[in-house]
């Protein structure tokens, strides 16, 4: 490792303190986790506590492998944030180490290396059980969202340990409670079975070798005959026996009989009016001056008691099943909740990247059009080089469009388009999502009418069902893309509608997963491997739109999704242009331009497109050395200042500017697609990456009223 590594140079510069945090609110003080900083350089410890501090958990640090196991055995930890290379132990052999203790198997362990990584060190260190890698220098919002993570998986298991428990005590005090229901209801029988003015006992008396019965009233009166009819004898009586008891009864009776043991059992009768009664007897032998043996016992009905306990199991076999189903949507929650989580910070990163990018391009774009006006216009070749870079960061600035209206989830702007150029718009974005072993095929017709819809939102949909149908053909085949025209739609009002299908051969759905396809957080590709919004976000779009989308299977023969969308009426040929104008900023005087972007890249381009108009300009990084600026100088005629800045925003800023100096013009510039509502000032806004000519036209839009006064 380098000294510069070891001492922390090279570390992504940290956000200033007092900024707000990312989303995300600190958790309470009973949810909070432990996060161990293990590095032997506490400058960098220190950078780590900076960074990790705005999750709001307790972070410990360990300076060497010896003191961060010292931690492990005292305390419990949720994620473990380990230096590569430290002396005594690196951060390999300490991730062993923790892996071989029982407590800590399934810890988070994140990897911090300021060296090149092999893929063997990769393996290496995933062997040894680390989860993630994070690179020197550290992007703070990236070890914030990876520690997050790990850290918010470990807080839900542990609220899912604490509510498993808190289950389980309460299925214990419920099993106690039904076992005390139990031994009451026994009790209360018991003291029925005594109570003879119930009615529901009777005794019996019966002779093994003459088969004779003497039965009392309470005998007759149970088993449902009457005396004066029925004789009792040992087929009579047997009769009335259940026939699944009978050979038993028949047994036990025999066996009383010949050893002088004792009668006990339980049986059911089957009485003459056809109703079923669980009974109870017991007999005990008794031996004559002959040396012969009578049983003598009684019977008493335990119907109540049975059925009792009947109902005792089927409320526990339903108790159990509750308890099944309730396990089973808490962690079907908890696994949606995981899922939406990762997927809001897929957004968040998405946009930032998509922001930064933005501005790249705005320094790349600004620089080649400057460029281009002062090439020799003989040089065929430069400039067909520099119209190719102008090309690429056109596309790269329709890329960054893309992940923005992935990220933001605005609201929809709908605009007339055709479904065919859109089609052929993304289609090489198409094929490279889909891979060399999909076919991709598209067929509209040239009358095909188009169709308004936000068409960013659309061109995502088209590619999520792409990618879905070469999901469901791991071993390729191909989609189809076309398009027809309907009179109706499905459960939609009349009219003229496009029918866009998007048909592929794969493995298809059955009945019961195409009935929950378009269900939020339903997918067939496992854990990790989706998040089951994609056909929602679809259904929900088209919805919006005024449509609608219909899904029909086959197993083994593919998938057809059907977008319906109202038709619009034919877009109007363009007009011959007139003449082009002369440039409305031709005629502004010079002017002193105030440019401010935390972005030197971007701040120095934006400025070179205003001297090159003719401008002076002053350039700063931050809203605060503007304020300043324009205090000891306050003779600048507009500002133009970016939106995403440290401390204070260029909103913020435009509202400070209104308040102190009211006649002087903001533009505000941003690579973001949605800002804040900014009220009652209306700020003129650049969407980066912008022209030359777009910078020109809006600054002589801001300073026309300054001229004409």
């Amino acid at each position: 490792m380098s000294e510069a590594a070891r001492s922390g140079e090279g570390m992504a510069r940290l956000p200033p303190a007092g900024l707000p945090a990312d989303g995300m609110s600190a958790p309470r003080a009973d949810d909070r986790v432990n996060i161990l900083l293990v590095d032997d350089q506490p400058a960098k410890l220190l950078s780590y506590e900076v960074i990790l501090s705005e999750l709001g958990d307790t972070l410990i640090k360990a300076t060497s492998a010896r003191e961060a196991l010292a931690h492990l055995l005292r305390t419990e930890i949720a994620v473990v944030l380990i230096d590569v290379c430290m002396p005594e132990l690196d951060g390999f052999e300490l991730a062993t180490m923790i892996r071989e203790h029982p407590r800590y198997q399934h810890v988070a362990i994140i990897f911090v290396s300021a060296i090149q990584i092999s893929d063997l060190d990769h393996l290496r260190g995933y062997e040894a059980g680390a989860v993630d890698y994070v690179p020197v220098p550290v992007v703070p919002a990236v070890l914030r969202a990876k520690v997050r993570i790990f850290a918010e998986l470990y807080r839900k298991t542990r609220q899912l340990e604490r509510l498993n428990a808190e289950l389980e005590r309460h299925v214990a005090e419920r099993t106690a409670a039904l076992e005390a229901s139990t031994a009451r209801l026994r009790e209360s029988e018991q003291r029925r079975s005594l109570a003879l003015a119930a009615g529901r006992m009777g005794s019996w008396d019966w002779d093994p070798a003459t088969g004779e019965y003497a039965w009392d009233e309470g005998q007759y009166r149970l088993f449902g005959v009457d005396p004066a009819r029925f004789v009792p004898t040992p087929e009579s009586v047997e009769r009335l026996v259940h026939p699944d008891d009978r050979a038993r009864m028949r047994e036990a009776g025999r066996q009383a009989a010949l050893t002088g043991e004792p009668f006990d059992a339980e049986f059911r009768i089957v009485r003459p009016d056809g109703e079923t009664l669980w009974c109870v007897t017991g007999a005990a032998t008794t031996t004559d001056a002959a040396g012969r043996r009578r049983l003598s016992g009684v019977t008493h009905d335990i119907t109540a008691r049975k059925r009792a306990e009947e109902a005792l199991l089927d409320l526990n076999r339903d108790l159990e099943r509750r308890i099944e189903e309730r396990t089973r949507e808490r962690e079907a929650a908890l696994a949606q909740l995981f899922e939406a989580q990762k997927l809001d910070t897929i957004g968040q990163l998405t946009g930032g990247v998509a922001h930064d990018f933005n501005n790249l391009l705005m320094a790349v774009l600004g620089s080649l059009e400057l460029l281009e006006k002062r090439m020799d216009p003989e040089d065929a070749r430069a400039r067909r080089l520099v119209d190719n870079a102008v090309q690429g960061a056109r596309r790269g600035a329709a890329l960054t469009q893309r992940l923005l209206a992935f990220a933001r989830r605005q609201e929809l702007r709908p605009e007339t388009a055709a479904v065919a150029g859109l089609v052929e718009g993304m289609r090489e974005l198409l094929e490279r999502a889909l891979g060399p072993s999909v076919r991709l095929a598209a067929a509209f017709p040239p009358d095909l009418p188009p169709i308004r819809i936000d068409v960013n939102q659309f061109e995502l949909a088209l590619l999520n069902l792409a990618v879905n149908a070469r999901d469901a053909m791991p071993g390729g085949g191909a989609i189809t893309l076309d398009g027809s025209t309907a009179a109706d739609g499905p459960d939609l009002p009349p009219g003229a509608y496009v029918r866009i299908r998007v048909a592929d051969t794969g493995a298809g759905m059955d009945e019961a997963t195409l009935a929950k396809a378009t269900e939020p957080f339903f997918t067939t590709k496992g854990p990790g491997k989706g998040t089951g919004l994609g056909l929602s976000m679809v259904q929900g779009l088209m919805a919006q739109s005024g449509g609608a989308l219909r899904l029909s299977s086959v197993p083994g023969r593919g998938t057809t999704v059907d977008l319906w969308l109202p038709a619009t009426p034919a877009l109007a040929a363009p007009a011959l242009a007139p003449a082009p104008p002369e440039p409305r900023f031709a005629a502004i005087r010079p002017c002193t331009i105030l440019v401010v972007d935390d972005d030197a890249l971007v701040r120095t381009g934006t400025a070179a497109m205003l001297e090159d108009l003719g401008h002076a300009t002053l350039e700063v990084a931050s809203a605060g050395e503007a304020l300043v600026l324009l205090r000891a100088n306050p003779a600048v005629d507009a500002v133009v200042t970016d939106h995403a800045m440290p401390g204070m925003t260029g909103l913020d800023l435009a509202r400070r500017l209104r308040e102190a100096y009211p006649a002087l013009p903001v533009i505000l510039a941003t690579g973001y697609a949605e800002l804040p509502s900014d009220g009652d000032i209306p700020v003129p806004r650049l969407s980066k990456p912008f022209t030359q000519e777009d910078l020109a036209s809006l600054l002589a839009t801001v300073l026309a009223p300054v001229a004409a006064a």
